[in-house]
Formats: structure tokens, sequence, C-alpha cells
């Protein structure tokens, strides 16, 4: 301890002033600056929360209109399944400036219904009421009393006569072929004579699409098939046909409206589009007025551009239906 007093009593001050706490000022603004940084981090924070619920969104509608997609590609693909090439199997009503365009799809069995096709092959020449076809194990593809059908020959037409046939009873037997191979087969008793050669192909109409068609559309905001929806929130769909005019299997020339493709004995498809939205999100505007698609275009309005959209798009050259 120093003997000098003025050094004890300056050294105690020192102390005793090292010691002081904050000041209001000092107190008000260290608030402040808590504040301002407090809500930049919840700034920050929600951007983010509102960003990651618009992907999350976005990632929910691009993969809810893929899985309806995929149903309507295997629909094209599976249209004119065992049609007469003559006939019209697609048929298109185009919506132009005013609306969303809408396609007709024929066939034995489309996309849904082709677990259920029934369909054989003469397994010899007729020429009466009783025809001899192949049977399968299993018997959910077997012909029954009561069933429809048509044959089809070698050029995909329906033989007519007869024409639609209807099966009043059917007999299970064994067939032995040209070599002595035991077959399971099935007699076939029908209401109208038959004349045909051995082979061609025995198909069973499923009498809701084989006619009159599955018609795809828009209505109410939802993708329609027949009477089913496929998805919501659907903001328009057209369609294009296109059709390959020199014959080098390359689809140069596209329409709206389809023509007779099924006599022009060249190569064709379809174009589709579809422009699926979210729900209306905080914090989002679209960056465009409008949307042109095809031969359709409309307006934005103020609520509209608060969705996000999807647009999808392809082309398909259905298989059963190419020259």
């Amino acid at each position: 301890m120093s003997k000098n007093p003025e050094l004890n009593s300056t050294f105690n001050f020192s102390l005793f002033t090292s010691k002081k706490g904050m000041t209001l000022i000092e107190v008000l603004v260290s608030l402040v600056i808590l504040t301002f940084t407090l809500g930049a981090i919840f700034t920050i924070l929600n951007l983010q929360t509102v960003k990651s619920t618009q992907v999350q969104k976005t990632s929910i509608l691009q993969t809810d209109a893929q899985v309806a997609l995929t149903l309507l590609k295997w629909d094209f693909v599976s249209a004119g399944l065992a049609f007469p090439k003559v006939d019209s199997a697609v048929t298109s009503l185009n919506g132009g400036l005013a609306g969303t365009d809408a396609i007709s799809l024929k066939a034995v069995g489309l996309g849904f219904e082709s677990g259920r096709i029934k369909w054989s092959w003469l397994l010899e020449e007729a020429n009466s009421t009783i025809i001899k076809v192949r049977s399968w194990t299993d018997t959910l593809f077997n012909f029954e009393a009561g069933d429809t059908i048509i044959v089809l020959e070698i050029n995909r037409t329906t033989l007519k006569p007869p024409g639609d046939c209807v099966i009043s009873s059917v007999d299970t037997f064994t067939f032995y072929d040209n070599w002595g191979n035991p077959v399971t087969a099935s007699r076939l008793t029908l209401d109208k004579p038959v004349d045909a050669i051995a082979g061609l192909v025995v198909i069973g109409k499923h009498s809701k699409i084989y006619s009159p068609g599955i018609t795809i559309s828009v209505s109410n905001n939802k993708l329609v098939r027949g009477s089913d929806t496929l998805l919501d929130n659907v903001e328009e769909l057209q369609f294009s046909y296109g059709i390959d005019n020199d014959g080098d299997g390359v689809i140069e020339t596209w329409t709206d409206n389809i023509p007779q493709f099924a006599t022009l004995e060249r190569k064709w498809g379809i174009r589709y589009t579809l422009v699926v939205t979210s729900r209306p999100m905080g914090g989002y505007t679209y960056p465009r007025d409008s949307i042109y698609i095809e031969d359709h275009v409309y307006v934005l309005t103020a609520a509209d551009k608060r969705k996000k959209r999807a647009i999808f798009t392809g082309v398909i050259s259905p298989p059963n239906l190419q020259p």
C-alpha cells in the first residue's frame, strides 16, 4: 500500500468510476439496434418461409400435372386400338379465341379400360353362327354370353357383314391345331352368321369407349376425362394437329382443326398444351399480363397474376392410327 494519501484517493476513484453502469441513452441506442437486427432476421426468415412454401406448392403442382399427363398420354397411345382405320378414332373441338379445346378418342380399350379388353382370334375358318376362338388362362379376358364382339379384317376394317354380333352362349373345349397340339378354346354362338378366314382378330366392344369415345376437356378449371376429374386448377387446354406433308417422316404443318388423317396415309401427330395454376400466393406476381397458346389468348386479372403457372406441352403420334 502506498503511503501517499493522494495516490490512494486517485486509485479508489478510478475503481469507482470503472464500475459505473450504462446510461439511459446507451440503453435506448442498444434497443434500437437490437430492434433493427431482429426485424431484419424476421424479414429474412419470413421471405425464406414464403419462398419455401411457393417451391413446395409448385413441386406438388408439377407432380400432380405429370401424373394426369401420363394418364392422357396412355390414352393417346391407345387411341384407335383395334378400331377400323377408315373410321375417325380421333375427333376434336377447337375452342378458338373463346375457350379451351376438347378431344374425343375411340378404341377397344383406352388407358383406364385397357385391363378389361376381351380379345382373341379365329382358330379355324368360319361360315356359320358358331365360331371357334382361343381361350385364356385368365378367364377375365374370355368372352361371355351377352358380350358384343366384332371381327376385324386384315386391313383393320370391321368385317361387314356381320358387323356387331352378340354372343348367346359359350362352350369351352380343347382344339387341336394342324400339328396336333391341344389348344384351350371356346365355341361362341352368335346372333348372326360369320364368314371369315382363320386368324382374324375377334374383339369385345367396350360400350362406353368404342362407339361414343372418351372426351377430354377442361370444365370449371378441372381437367375432365369422360365423367372423371383428373386434375384441379387447370386454366387452359389446347390441341394442335400436325401432318407430314412430303412423306419424309417429319411433321411439318400444324393446324388447330383436325383433318381426316386416316385417309391421308401420312404420319401425323397430336400436340397438347396444358396450363396448370397454383392457388393464389401472397407476395407473388406472375410476370406476364396475358397467356397465348396455339390459337387462344386470354388476359390475366390481378387475382390471376397471384397464381403460379406450369405449362406442359408435348407431341404424340398414336401408333394404332399411323399409315
